[in-house]
């Protein structure tokens, strides 16, 4: 095993573990590796399957950020039995999907622009679009100086953050924050509950405004995140009507 993990190392051209006592960890690269490791092991499997050998097409994988996923959701629905390829689809942080991509372990990247990274030479940006954040809560802050106000925000770690703190910034205010969240969902129930103001997309939260479980806050600010569609820059997908129709559902209010 020992023999093994060094002839690998030295392929890849990287340290991938360090010896912890009687145990191995895995070091940065070696996690930044894990999900490329993982896709061929599946892929490998695959191929020694003759049936599936048989019936193979190409999968084709996206990875997107939550309310990307959800506004194109249908459209993944019905493409995922299409007779040129095999679809599927991954949710996770915008930072964790341009990774991925990176490496080759997803196809397609739908993430929130970072405004402090410039993407590397190797990945294209095919598309770029403005996403407005509605603040929204179930009680009424407009009679509340808004440095008072109780915000939920997205954490600091996000790239949507910086979005927000950048608007802030400018117009020299410093939020009083109530709670910090990876999770929209989270963030949406607990402004439900009435326990500040969040930052959401229209249509994330469209059901409840129209249901009266949130109401759309009057503030002197607006607050607005770019995203975009990424794949690698030597991909053929540029020309795949898959990422015309994204791009036409993405594009629309």
């Amino acid at each position: 095993l020992t023999q093994s993990i060094h002839r690998l190392e030295k392929e890849i051209g990287a340290k991938l573990f360090t010896q912890k006592g009687k145990y191995l960890e895995l070091t940065t690269d070696g996690k930044a590796l894990l999900p490329l490791a993982l896709k061929i092991l599946e892929l490998w499997k695959k191929a020694k399957n003759p049936q599936i050998r048989m019936t193979l097409k190409p999968t084709l994988t996206i990875g997107m950020y939550d309310n990307a996923a959800l506004r194109l959701a249908k459209l993944v629905q019905q493409n995922t039995s299409s007779e040129h390829y095999s679809l599927e689809f991954i949710i996770d942080k915008s930072t964790s999907l341009l990774r991925n991509l990176q490496l080759g372990s997803i196809d397609i990247a739908i993430t929130v622009i970072s405004k402090k990274y410039t993407t590397t030479k190797d990945i294209r940006c095919l598309a770029t679009f403005q996403e407005e954040l509605l603040p929204v809560s179930s009680k009424q802050f407009h009679k509340i100086p808004l440095p008072q106000i109780p915000f939920i925000l997205y954490n600091q770690e996000s790239n949507t953050r910086d979005y927000i703190d950048e608007i802030f910034t400018t117009n020299s205010l410093k939020p009083t924050i109530y709670a910090e969240s990876t999770s929209t969902t989270f963030m949406k129930e607990l402004a439900i509950l009435g326990c500040g103001i969040t930052l959401l997309p229209a249509n994330f939260v469209k059901q409840e405004l129209l249901t009266g479980l949130l109401k759309k806050q009057s503030l002197p600010l607006k607050w607005k995140r770019l995203f975009g569609i990424f794949i690698q820059k030597d991909s053929q997908l540029a020309d795949n009507n898959l990422i015309y129709e994204m791009i036409k559902i993405l594009k629309s209010p």
